[in-house]
């Protein structure tokens, strides 16, 4: 249970030197780089070219890499580790290769963007022929006469029924080509002396124009002849389809590049961070103590000329914050993280935080059956994943949360559902019990809270304010408690008077010299019990989770005996519901169990002594994306 103790780091270097330099700061990863400021010395900027260039190299690669990624000839899956390299591939500086690659990717993607132009163009001349296919002439010869007036395009197909009936006889020819829905497509010859009349009759029945496309050909051979040009489109499409494919082979090669040019824009922002004379360059970072003296002594003796040293904090600085933790308690430190990290001089809480967080988590999954796949199958999932560093933290959280659902789970008598013994505690028959150690296990969890404040203060060298802040509140708290207890209610109310006492005097200490304001001050600080009423109340959903992980295992249970009832088919499906009925309700429960251990750790742990503003340790170290590092 500790922070890191940082110290500042200096290195002066030639010029010449600086790429060097960087390249071994990032394959040590313990250095977080911070600008140099001087009056004599010139940092480079961040906007240099080189960073703008690196850039657009890395948004070039990546885009081939998930332009690409579908013709993975390794199938990537969610159990299947990332590739492992050797730190040292992630320093190669000839791309060459791959950024070819990327261009034929951008080649392929700009002909297959100009087909899928061409196919469109293609669809939108079919769908404007397609009306006209029953034209047996090309649109070219449908026009005006000395003696006819020529009418082409579409009406309700009712209208254009009662028309032609009514100029049956008469010097006018209507033929109907296709029809769709209530419209039908046509062409109407009439006698110029007509032309007029049959106008007016065509507007009245809802007359929209339209022409077809004027070509040489008739409508139905120009959609062959699309037909065609799309058929040969599909097959430059599967050629280029085809090439993608072959280019799937050079993907790790891609990613290997990706993984560089990170690599290298990580050198390049910290040279921009960097001060700089016409012959020498300075670096300057934040290191933990252990390895900060080790890396200066590292540096002058890789680096003729090289200068390095190492200094603790001065007044003022405010270094970056490390969680070093047992391994065992390390995956707890997400649970810090996830909220805010300790202030410097703080206390890291992540040991002491770590039983109260996996006795909250097994209360609320409950039943030991779930506690048993999670404690069995997220090693196993972990060990084939390899996930990253923080999803592997939660996994190792919520294993941990399974070894206690196992414990709560047998006390409770709870195993997927069933109950085959006698319990010690029985949340569905007799739940007051199981109430009173909720709230048990919440004041335990409280208390424990105040006396890490009262740690800090003890530290800082002030235990009169851990006597006023933090044991005033346990002995009004316990003392309260007691006088619930008959044997003991005697001891409770001198207990909870003196705590009340402390409190009304000192609470207001800080504030105003004037006794009356410290004393008002004091009677508002102890209406802050009711918030003690409201914290220990939170813990009843401890309560309430493990009563509804374990009424509806029993519910899946029994209706699966009654599917079960069906001969051979229902047990099949029995089985089935059985297994999937009770993997989700494991799933939500899980899922609730973590959100709500967190907020009582944020809300009402942290909220008795923790100090947040830490701000993150972030090196200059390798951070694939791709790839993994051979550990």
């Amino acid at each position: 249970m500790a922070l890191v103790e940082m110290q500042r780091i200096y290195a002066l270097v030639m010029k010449h030197d600086q790429a060097a330099l960087l390249q071994m700061v990032q394959r040590a990863g313990c250095v977080q780089i911070t600008p140099v400021g001087t009056d004599e010395a010139q940092g480079l900027s961040a906007a240099d070219q080189r960073v703008q260039r690196n850039e657009e190299a890395m948004s070039r690669v990546r885009w081939a890499i998930n332009r690409l990624s579908r013709y993975d000839p390794v199938k990537q899956s969610m159990f299947k580790p990332l590739p492992a390299v050797e730190p040292a591939a992630l320093e190669e500086e000839d791309l060459s290769a791959a950024i070819a690659v990327v261009e034929q990717v951008e080649e392929l993607e700009r002909q297959s963007g100009e087909l899928r132009g061409q196919h469109t163009r293609l669809e939108q001349m079919a769908e404007q022929l397609q009306p006209w296919a029953g034209l047996d002439v090309p649109a070219s010869q449908i026009h005006d006469t000395a003696t006819t007036r020529v009418w082409t395009g579409h009406a309700p197909q009712r209208g254009l029924n009662r028309l032609m009936k009514e100029w049956a006889g008469r010097p006018a020819v209507i033929s109907v080509l296709g029809s769709q829905r209530d419209s039908a497509t046509f062409y109407a010859v009439v006698h110029k002396a007509c032309a007029d009349d049959f106008l007016s009759d065509l507007r009245a029945i809802g007359y929209q124009h339209a022409a077809p496309l004027l070509n040489q050909e008739t409508p139905a051979e120009q959609l062959e002849h699309i037909a065609w040009e799309r058929e040969d489109l599909r097959a430059q499409e599967a050629h280029i389809e085809q090439r993608m494919a072959d280019l799937g082979t050079s993907l790790h090669m891609l990613r290997l590049a990706y993984e560089n040019l990170a690599a290298r824009k990580g050198r390049l922002d910290a040279l921009g961070t960097m001060a700089h004379t016409q012959s020498v360059s300075v670096l300057a970072g934040w290191a933990p103590k252990a390895v900060a003296q080790p890396l200066a002594d590292a540096i002058i003796k890789a680096f003729p000329g090289a200068q390095a040293m190492v200094r603790d904090p001065i007044e003022g600085e405010d270094p970056p914050v490390l969680l070093h933790n047992h391994p065992v308690v390390r995956p707890y430190e997400a649970v810090i993280t996830g909220f805010a990290l300790p202030a410097n001089g703080a206390l890291d809480p992540t040991a002491v935080m770590m039983p109260f967080f996996a006795i909250l988590f097994g209360m609320m999954v409950s039943d030991a059956g779930y506690g048993l796949v999670m404690a069995l199958l997220i090693p196993i999932l972990v060990k084939i994943m390899q996930p990253s560093e923080g999803a592997r933290k939660i996994f190792w959280i919520i294993a941990g949360g399974g070894v206690s659902t196992v414990l709560w789970g047998a006390l409770y008598n709870t195993w997927f559902g069933f109950g085959p013994w006698p319990s010690l505690f029985d949340p569905v028959n007799d739940s007051l019990p199981v109430m009173i150690l909720c709230i048990g296990v919440g004041a335990l969890h409280l208390f424990t809270g105040l006396i890490l404040g009262a740690v800090q203060n003890f530290r800082r060298g002030d235990p009169f304010s851990a006597v006023c802040d933090q044991f005033s509140w346990i002995l009004l708290v316990i003392g309260l408690g007691l006088l619930l207890l008959p044997q003991a209610a005697q001891i409770g109310k001198w207990m909870a008077i003196l705590g009340a006492g402390i409190i009304l005097v000192t609470a207001g200490r800080d504030k105003s010299k004037n006794p009356i304001k410290r004393l008002v001050s004091g009677f508002g600080a102890l209406y802050g019990i009711t918030s003690w009423v409201s914290d220990l109340l939170s813990y009843m959903r401890l309560f309430g989770m493990g009563l509804a992980t374990g009424v509806i295992g029993m519910v899946i249970n029994q209706l699966v005996g009654m599917i079960m009832g069906g001969g051979i088919l229902g047990i099949i499906f029995g089985a089935v519901v059985f297994v999937g009925a009770h993997l989700f309700n494991a799933a939500i429960n899980i899922l609730g169990a973590y959100v709500h251990a967190c907020r009582l750790q944020y809300i009402e742990f942290f909220g008795k002594f923790y100090e947040e503003g830490g701000k993150p340790f972030k090196p200059l170290r390798f951070a694939p994306r791709y790839v993994r590092l051979h550990e």
